[in-house]
């Protein structure tokens, strides 16, 4: 353990978990834009991609600059991290015969980018809270949001992006099991941090939310096709509990007794 322990602390950031952030972000930018169509956005519109890019890589220190009253382009001032994202955009978009991605693709790379990922993130939560505890020790609440914002900032523009290109017809959700996570460790780590809930050291409670948030991961790579949510039972024990079983509306209804009566007559 003492030697995991060490591992987690000693490993950098940059390259190690900088670099596969950067590529799944591409990734999901290029997704968004759809399978036949990001090809045309990208020779058409190369700065408007390498905008959409930086917006997709950066979600989470942008918004947390905004909120805390910083320049929302101060992250160019980390030249390497930014230069390594210019890369790893570029051959999600342009390596020649696409081969950058086929090969991630056909090694099914990508999940296991993820694993990395979600280090990196509990790491953004602690830093956050760092960030926040130095200005204004002892607060609980705005510490803890700032941390979510800064390590699950992509949330917020997903919302903001569906909004703009669907309309807010749905409500505003946590939408996956790793972001839940953040949440955790964020509460968890405020919590120790203020009044040393855990006979832990911050340094260790970190380590072991970094395995956690890994070990949720790899079980919904090997275990399960989708993203796993364990916590939806929990949700929805506390969702009854709260405010009733949930009912469907008329409408609701009457679509299922059209469908019911539609499968009758086939």
């Amino acid at each position: 353990m003492e030697a995991l322990r060490d591992l987690i602390l000693a490993t950098p950031v940059f390259p190690f978990l900088w670099v596969p952030h950067s590529i799944l972000m591409c990734a999901a930018l290029r997704s968004t834009l759809g399978t036949n169509r990001w090809h045309e956005f990208s020779r058409s519109h190369p700065l408007s991609c390498f905008m959409l890019g930086l917006l997709y890589i950066y979600p989470g220190g942008i918004l947390a600059n905004l909120v805390h009253g910083d320049p929302l382009l101060s992250f160019m001032r980390l030249g390497p991290n930014l230069y390594a994202a210019c890369v790893c955009w570029y051959l999600v978009f342009y390596s020649p015969a696409d081969f950058f991605f086929k090969a991630l693709s056909t090694l099914r790379l990508m999940p296991f980018l993820a694993v990395l990922q979600d280090w990196q993130r509990i790491g953004l939560v602690l830093s956050g809270l760092e960030t926040i505890n130095a200005e204004s020790p002892g607060l609980l609440l705005y510490p803890v949001v700032f941390g979510i914002i800064k390590s699950s900032g992509f949330m917020f523009i997903k919302y903001v992006e569906v909004g703009i290109l669907q309309g807010l017809r749905t409500g505003f959700k946590v939408p996956n099991q790793a972001t839940k996570t953040m949440v955790i460790a964020a509460v968890l780590l405020q919590l120790q941090i203020v009044y040393s809930v855990l006979p832990l050291t911050v340094s260790e409670l970190y380590c072991i939310l970094v395995v956690f948030a890994v070990l949720m991961r790899l079980a919904t790579i090997l275990l399960t096709k989708g993203d796993w949510d364990p916590y939806i039972f929990v949700e929805q024990g506390f969702c009854s509990l709260l405010y009733g079983n949930l009912e469907p509306t008329p409408v609701q209804q009457q679509d299922k007794t059209k469908k019911e009566k539609s499968k009758k007559k086939d």
